[in-house]
């Protein structure tokens, strides 16, 4: 076996972590020595951690990919970060910013989860209750950012088990279709586990329902999506916030809230904020760097009587999404929005879609409009199942503008290629997206030290 870089980096800020929070320092050899483990706190401290690389993928690129290679948005300021930049004209490589960045947090962030779930068994915890909500929790991450991993590179190395953390996982990428498997046990698994509400920002039974449902989205098995979000709209647990109380730090922890990133201003020595508003909104003299600027045939499509449109800063016929709240302090990456992973309008939406798609499309029309009247609009015209499929992914897109979801539905409807085709010619800019950029490739640096395949085209 090789030595793995992540696992020895990952050992690093585990030790760093472990010292910031005046914890028992893990020790020089390996973190699953028994020494290490033996309380509820020890174990809680890595639990944390596996949260804390979630915030590590959402504070810039996880949404910049959303995004940026999707016909909503692209990055206008020339001070962006150049990182980024080659996702807007699909000229990424492998050594591209936005690549190993994403790679390295989802695997350092299962990496915590396959630890807690290796030593939690043997470790008195205050209840066992208390006990199986953490392994529901980290279940459902590892099951989440697998999600996310075959989403963006395919086949990846599934990694289920640390025998010994300073060693590499295998050179060999598993296939998707076992990965897909095992995402869909470790989400069931979170559903058994999980309670209906959770402390703020931690995963609960409907959090782990949304992503299972996305997941059999993607898979095309709209059975079993419509069965899992009928039970999040049966729940009656969530509703639609008013447009202008559904984004910024004062409306945190409303109705529309399923499962969300959690950052806060002022906490640690100012390193649990984020940098949303920026670096998403235009430049101005106060830090903004306008990494996401909203596509003018996007803004166009907004009817003047559409509430989201208030959502929208103007500069100089430039369009910028305002969904975000500037720090309360002099630190710019010290901001206290949460990032909506999932939100209700979200499950709504995708609930009419599974609807439709099961020759349900006069009751698809019924969830559809509940956000349309949300948003000061009238019912939907669609009548028939393709004009209401057009239609719901309309309203995804005026809906979750800048929220990380545009490239995904693209992805996950198989249109990718042609409407980013159909788009780029319209524009004139020259672009043909082929399809080889359906995936990332796989990160050099692994590549390098691994011998790992590397995804065709790169």
């Amino acid at each position: 076996m090789v030595m793995k870089r992540i696992y020895i980096y990952t050992l690093a800020i585990l030790s760093c972590f472990a010292c910031e929070d005046e914890l028992d320092q893990f020790p020089e050899t390996g973190i699953l020595a028994d020494n290490y483990y033996t309380t509820q706190d020890n174990v809680e401290s890595t639990v944390t951690a596996t949260y804390n690389e979630l915030q590590a993928l959402y504070d810039y690129y996880m949404i910049l990919w959303g995004e940026i290679p999707s016909d909503n948005a692209y990055i206008q300021a020339p001070n962006s970060n150049g990182g980024a930049r080659p996702l807007e004209d699909f000229s990424w490589t492998s050594t591209t910013g936005f690549v190993e960045s994403i790679w390295e947090n989802a695997y350092e962030g299962i990496f915590y989860a396959n630890t807690v779930l290796d030593v939690i068994d043997n470790v008195l915890y205050d209840s066992e209750s208390l006990k199986n909500i953490r392994i529901g929790e980290m279940k459902f991450i590892r099951g989440f950012l697998y999600e996310q991993l075959t989403t963006i590179y395919g086949d990846v190395p599934l990694v289920l088990e640390v025998d010994d953390p300073t060693y590499a996982f295998d050179d060999v990428r598993t296939p998707v279709a076992e990965i897909y498997t095992q995402i869909e046990v470790d989400l069931l698994d979170a559903i058994a586990l999980l309670p209906k509400t959770n402390s703020a920002g931690r995963a609960d039974e409907y959090a782990a329902r949304a992503i299972l449902a996305k997941h059999y989205m993607r898979l095309g098995d709209f059975g079993k999506a419509e069965a899992q979000l009928e039970i999040i709209v049966g729940s009656e647990k969530y509703d639609l916030a008013p447009i202008d109380g559904l984004f910024g730090v004062k409306n945190e922890g409303n109705d529309e809230d399923v499962f969300s990133i959690q950052f806060a201003s002022n906490l640690d020595g100012m390193s649990e904020g984020s940098r949303f508003y920026y670096i998403f909104t235009q430049p101005d003299d106060q830090g903004g760097m306008g990494a996401m600027a909203m596509e003018s045939s996007l803004y166009n499509l907004y009817g003047a009587e559409d509430l989201r449109r208030n959502l929208i800063n103007e500069s100089n016929n430039v369009y910028y999404i305002n969904k975000w709240t500037p720090s309360p302090n002099s630190n710019r990456e010290d901001a206290g929005d949460n990032h909506y992973v999932v939100r209700y309008a979200d499950v709504l939406l995708l609930y009419a879609e599974c609807l439709n798609e099961n020759n349900k499309t006069s009751l698809a029309g019924t969830y559809l409009d509940l956000v349309r009247e949300r948003a000061n609009l009238g019912g939907t015209t669609a009548t028939d199942q393709t004009s209401m499929r057009a239609a719901i992914a309309l309203e995804r897109r005026l809906e979750l503008a800048g929220e990380g979801h545009r490239w995904y539905d693209l992805l996950r409807t198989g249109t990718a290629i042609q409407i980013m085709n159909s788009f780029f010619q319209t524009e004139g800019r020259g672009i043909t997206v082929d399809p080889i950029r359906l995936l990332a490739p796989i990160p050099q640096a692994e590549v390098d030290i691994t011998e790992m395949e590397q995804n065709p085209g790169y």
